[in-house]
Order: structure tokens, then sequence, then C-alpha cells
């Protein structure tokens, strides 16, 4: 971070607490300082919350937000690694890391069809296969349409060439474990 635009103040500050070791980077100086001043700020300036305020997320580097990130999935709390995430792509969009965490943890996202007894039934039909066959196609892809076995291969690619468009065809396209 360059400080030769700060104020002499500002820029002795800063480095003063970069000497004292209790910061790693002159960003790092910063973003607490932000964090110091959003806190205030949220307290109305009298150390007591503002009545129309809300808190504020903390200003956190992009380095800090991965770290927490980080710690947050280390302690199994996936809720809180996927808000920092989602925030942390919004606040960074060029750091690539977390615009691919924020794309690993995003919710995920369901897609509703309407319901037809043909599609019933061919669900039920490939539930069924699924059930009876799967031993059978571990590791495979496989095209299963009305309990009937369309193609199984390693390659998704393969499958898909040899069915073609699935889109409303009530054909179950999935990769067996």
């Amino acid at each position: 971070m360059d400080l030769s635009g700060l104020p002499t103040e500002l820029e002795q500050f800063v480095q003063h607490e970069l000497q004292s070791g209790r910061y790693n980077s002159a960003e790092a100086v910063v973003s607490a300082a932000l964090r110091l001043l959003q806190e205030h700020k949220t307290q109305g300036g009298n150390g007591h919350p503002s009545s129309n305020s809300r808190p504020a997320a903390p200003y956190r580097s992009a380095l800090e937000v991965r770290q927490a990130l980080s710690e947050a999935l280390t302690a199994g709390k996936h809720h809180l690694a996927r808000q920092l995430a989602l925030d942390g792509a919004q606040q960074y969009p060029t750091d690539t890391q977390l615009q691919k965490y924020a794309q690993i943890l995003a919710p995920p996202v369901s897609k509703s069809v309407a319901s037809t007894p043909e599609s019933r039934a061919a669900l039920k039909a490939n539930n069924a296969w699924m059930k009876l066959n799967w031993p059978d196609h571990r590791g495979n892809w496989v095209a299963v349409q009305g309990g009937l076995l369309l193609h199984s291969s390693p390659s998704f690619e393969e499958v898909t060439q040899q069915v073609g468009d699935v889109q409303g065809r009530n054909i179950l396209l999935t990769k067996i474990n």
C-alpha cells in the first residue's frame, strides 16, 4: 500500500503501528482503523448504538476475508463461510480466490418443473432402475429413461453425445459413485 498520499501524521501513525509488530501490512493497519471508525459511527459517536443505523460489516482486506473464511470452514461454520465468501466477492470483485469461494459456497439453485403423471411414472421407474443396477455402473455416467438404460460410460461427453438433449425427455443423467 502506498502511504505517500496520506497526510504526514497518518503516514507516521501507520509506520509506527507496523513497527510495533501488531500488524503485518499497511493495509491491515488501515483496515483496523476503518473498522474502529465504523464501530464508532455505528454507535452514534457516543458509545451507544444509534437507533437509525444497523451494524455494518467490518472493513477487512481481501487477505483477512480469505483467512476468516478458511477458519470458518475449518471450524465447520459453513453458513458463516458462505456469507464471508459472498460478501468478500462483492467487496473485492477482482480477487479470483474470493470469486471462486463465492461460486463454490453459493446456495444451491433448484429448478421446479411441472409434474405430470408421465413424468412421475418415469421418475419412479428411473429410481427403481438405480436401486437395482447402480453397483454394476459405479464410476460411470448413466442416462436412464423410463427405467431403461440408454447409455453408460465413464465419460460425460460420451453419454451426452449418445443421448443428445435431455431437456423435457424425463431422462435421468447422473454419475454413480
